[in-house]
């Protein structure tokens, strides 16, 4: 079923597109998504690095159901919550955050959840186990992402605990300058803009489960950490793809208007040649009529 649903040919194409952008070309949407910009934001208020970690992993945990404005209001209103809080540097005080941030109106969907799963998080073994281990996670990051998914008793491969690894990487990012050493097998985290972008690239044919949508992009990573020779993982095309499906999202996946919107975007923004960004837009976009 999965080879019948699977594009190869547009695997290739895509993968070669992707892989064009260069390596720095590729990191360098990181720097676009609304976690990396508030949790930057977040620590120039003077947090240490490992409670900014802490923030990241359990703020990835309750980003679903946002609602309007969707992750762009949802981490602004995060750092907002955060300038006004009193000292960051203890688990108790990113609890206590983490509790406001909780009662502002972009959680109030599914608001059970989130906080039953941030009553969790900050457990007292949960807590300080990540802040006694905070040295070795950064090495060792599988260990935290197989605790989280413990803890939330929630698949590893489940959207949220991926993405929580994500903002918790993007968070290391920030106070290192540097990626952790995740395994090669960690999921692209499954949303509906990762959805429709691949189907609008024409990777799949049609919409299916969502084990087909992330084994799609592993083989177009595959492709790429040949092509460029370099360990990466699919949370980095993942920023590629949410940031491109948002715009497909925002103009009504109307072929023109997206493919204009995808190309401005890429060379005005991530400052790609334009020749490329035109190709990228072009082939993102060229089955959208699918979508």
């Amino acid at each position: 079923m999965q080879k019948q649903l699977i594009n190869y040919e547009r695997v290739n194409r895509i993968a070669d597109l992707l892989s064009r952008l260069g390596f720095d070309g590729i990191i360098k949407f990181d720097c676009y998504e609304p976690e990396y910009i508030a949790l930057k934001k977040i620590f120039n208020l003077n947090i240490e690095p490992k409670f900014l970690g802490l923030i990241a992993l359990s703020a990835g945990t309750i980003d679903f159901q946002l609602g309007f404005g969707g992750a762009e209001r949802f981490w602004g209103v995060l750092h907002e919550t955060a300038k006004e809080a009193i000292g960051l540097n203890s688990i108790e005080n990113i609890k206590g955050l983490m509790m406001l941030f909780l009662n502002n109106p972009v959680n109030a969907r599914c608001l059970e959840v989130k906080k039953e799963r941030i009553k969790k998080i900050f457990s007292k073994d949960s807590a300080n186990w990540y802040i006694d281990n905070y040295e070795y996670l950064r090495e060792n990051p599988e260990k935290l992402w197989k605790k989280l998914a413990q803890v939330l008793r929630s698949p590893m491969n489940k959207k949220t605990i991926v993405f929580s690894m994500k903002a918790f990487d993007i968070a290391n990012l920030i106070c290192y300058g540097d990626y952790l050493p995740f395994p090669q097998n960690i999921p692209i985290p499954v949303d509906f803009h990762v959805k429709h972008v691949t189907i609008s690239s024409g990777l799949l044919n049609q919409y299916y489960d969502d084990e087909l949508f992330r084994n799609v992009w592993s083989l177009v990573l595959n492709k790429v950490k040949y092509n460029l020779d370099r360990n990466i993982t699919l949370l980095r095309l993942d920023s590629i793809v949410w940031q491109i499906g948002k715009l497909l999202y925002k103009c009504g996946y109307k072929r023109e208007l997206s493919q204009k919107s995808v190309e401005e975007y890429l060379t005005r923004k991530i400052c790609i040649e334009k020749n490329l960004a035109k190709e990228i837009a072009t082939e993102l976009t060229r089955f959208i009529d699918n979508v």
